[in-house]
């Protein structure tokens, strides 16, 4: 009789330490724990610790690479307003290559080097010219190392997988079926992230665009805390449909937060020409 009350005391205990263990994320080089988070309870630790500023001013290093193309080590100037205008300025030993002013609705974009040539559009015509979607929130939310995920609101599923959070719009059987064609029921996109549980800052962000065959593929990496508030010193960036692929490595230098900024764009005269993307 003492001995089936002592294997039942047994049991019961170890069967609440398994289900506590599943329920915990463990950090084994810092020697963390923490509670997994049901969805509303992460989604809201996310919103709170995501960088909220007003204004940015970054320099930088920058890799770029298309295709096979050896890549090209640039020096990178961004400024930024929230939710209104990001200002971006490339160089290369000093000289000026390309300036680009991007709104929510609209582009304007200037090279220099080698050939001088503009473009001044809605991001409805150069999304159709290059195949390729891409939002202005996700833009802004990029380069200030962001989840994006304030802009959606359906709901998502969630999942812990080595120790961090994965969290997925779709689950993995329906994005299969949409993207072989075996449903006539289509999707606008397919997000995955990858959220680290002690900061609730995102690692790694996935989206497929089925409608236009493009995916696009962002890491965060090297945080550093300025202002009380955490900022990735590097970013890569993958973008690729059918035809192309995009890898940009950013390598921040300098970080400003909340001084307004000026943005600057050079008058365009009859010695550029237009840019012809499908050409």
């Amino acid at each position: 009789m003492k001995i089936n009350l002592l294997n039942n005391i047994l049991v019961g205990f170890l069967t609440v330490l398994v289900s506590a263990s599943c329920n915990m994320i463990k950090n084994i080089e810092e020697g963390k724990v923490v509670k997994v988070l049901h969805e509303k309870k992460l989604l809201d630790s996310i919103k709170e610790y995501e960088l909220d500023i007003q204004w940015l001013r970054a320099r930088g290093n920058a890799l770029i690479t298309i295709n096979d193309e050896a890549p090209q080590e640039l020096d990178l100037n961004i400024r930024s307003k929230a939710d209104s205008l990001i200002w971006l300025n490339i160089s290369k030993f000093k000289k000026r290559m390309f300036r680009g002013e991007f709104k929510k609705d609209s582009v304007k974009m200037v090279i220099e080097y080698p050939e001088k040539l503009f473009f001044k559009g809605s991001i409805d015509s150069i999304e159709s010219d290059l195949n390729l979607s891409i939002p202005y929130a996700l833009i802004e939310d990029l380069l200030m190392g962001r989840s994006y995920l304030k802009h959606l609101e359906d709901k998502f599923i969630l999942q812990v997988k080595n120790n961090e959070y994965h969290l997925l719009s779709h689950r993995k059987r329906k994005t299969k079926r949409i993207a072989n064609n075996k449903t006539k029921k289509l999707a606008n996109y397919f997000f995955q992230w990858w959220i680290d549980p002690f900061t609730y800052k995102c690692k790694r962000i996935n989206i497929i665009f089925p409608s236009s065959n493009s995916e696009i593929n962002i890491t965060y990496k090297n945080w550093e805390k300025i202002n009380n508030q955490y900022f990735p010193m590097g970013i890569e960036l993958i973008i690729s449909n059918i035809e192309l692929t995009y890898n940009l490595l950013i390598d921040y230098k300098n970080i400003k937060f909340d001084l307004p900024q000026k943005f600057p764009f050079k008058v365009i005269d009859n010695n550029y020409q237009s840019i012809k993307f499908n050409d």
